[in-house]
């Protein structure tokens, strides 16, 4: 079963994909992983590729090729990403779709622990990036980030710890293959 994990920088997803993936021994694809690799490729450090990226549609559909290929490559995949379940909704790639998401001020507590930063620095960063990030996705994709139709499911992370978060995605892929 092919697997995708979606959702904002600070929610939880990349955790939770990990913890689905082994769980499920699924084939883990980070696609903020495999843009670090393209902008290390491309001689960038990954700020400069994705203010670039802004500007540039081809370095998305170069990412979102990749993606794709990963993707098709495999039945058991888990694919993490903001928008990877776009990508493969509208490329027509069946994947048991995954959002998952919580307050703003929470997703940069979240990244400040984890970078060792103030939450407040975080914060701006945060709005500054997804207001950047949701302008490129319309422009370039016609995606309404807020747009929540393509999930089959959608967790609010903001009170639960990521292995419950993962438990409600295994519990509803276990559903779904029965």
């Amino acid at each position: 079963m092919r697997v995708s994990i979606s959702g904002p920088p600070g929610s939880g997803k990349t955790t939770i994909a990990s913890i689905v993936s082994k769980s499920l021994r699924l084939k883990l694809i980070l696609t903020g992983q495999v843009f670090r690799e393209q902008a290390k490729s491309a001689g960038m450090d990954v700020h400069r590729y994705n203010n670039l990226a802004e500007k540039d549609k081809s370095i998305d559909e170069k990412l979102d090729a990749e993606i794709l290929r990963l993707a098709k490559a495999s039945e058991n995949v888990l694919v993490e990403g903001r928008l990877a379940g776009h990508v493969l909704h509208s490329n027509k790639v069946p994947a048991f779709k995954v959002f998952v998401n919580a307050p703003a001020r929470v997703r940069a507590e979240r990244i400040a622990k984890r970078e060792g930063t103030k939450w407040e620095h975080e914060m701006e960063k945060l709005a500054a990036r997804e207001l950047s990030e949701k302008k490129r996705y319309k422009v370039f994709y016609g995606i309404d980030v807020g747009d929540m139709s393509i999930y089959d499911l959608v967790i609010d992370s903001e009170r639960i710890t990521a292995e419950e978060a993962a438990k409600i995605v295994i519990d509803e892929v276990g559903k779904r293959q029965k």
